[in-house]
């Protein structure tokens, strides 16, 4: 008996194949990677057909705050260029940081209040004052120089070359040191 199925390697001749098969209600974890110009998400996922972020609806309302999130995809009609996105994938990071206040501008000074306002912003400092706080640990980086401030006190510095200034002890480990 000959089976009434047609044959899909002829049925999908035309059809570009991805590099994974998507099975119907299989929920693919994306990224939502923005909102374009009419309000559509843009997500990309493993398997896209394109390498470019395609077109998206949703079932949830979405905004630029969510843009890097991670979303769980179906598919209309199991099509791979027609994703879905049902939800966002929970985050503890996220959560922590949506129950950090933010600090009220306090001040005249418009970097403050920029920053105050619209975390999304980019930082541009031309010679201001600028405070960064942390509860445990700060560690700024550049190149082979590292600076780690502690909650304790304690102020870690190392590079190639050290100028320090201390109204207490100075403890110095290097290769060689030069005092005035």
């Amino acid at each position: 008996m000959k089976n009434s199925i047609p044959d899909t390697d002829v049925f999908y001749a035309d059809t570009p194949q991805t590099t994974s098969e998507i099975s119907p209600g299989e929920i693919i974890i994306g990224s939502l990677t923005g909102i374009d110009a009419k309000g559509q998400p843009l997500v990309l996922y493993p398997g896209i057909p394109a390498a470019q972020p395609i077109a998206a609806i949703s079932t949830l309302g979405l905004t630029h705050q969510h843009t890097g999130r991670q979303v769980a995809l179906l598919f209309a009609n199991g099509d791979p260029q027609k994703p879905v996105i049902m939800g966002l994938i929970h985050s503890p990071l996220h959560d922590l940081l949506l129950a950090q206040p933010v600090a009220p501008a306090i001040s005249a000074d418009p970097i403050t209040a920029v920053l105050a306002t619209d975390p999304a912003r980019d930082l541009t400092i031309d010679g201001k004052r600028l405070v960064i706080e942390g509860k445990e640990e700060i560690v700024l980086k550049c190149g082979e120089a590292s600076i780690t401030l502690t909650k304790a006190g304690k102020i870690l510095i190392r590079g190639k070359y050290l100028l320090n200034r201390s109204a207490g002890l100075i403890r110095l480990l290097g290769g060689s040191v030069q005092i005035n």
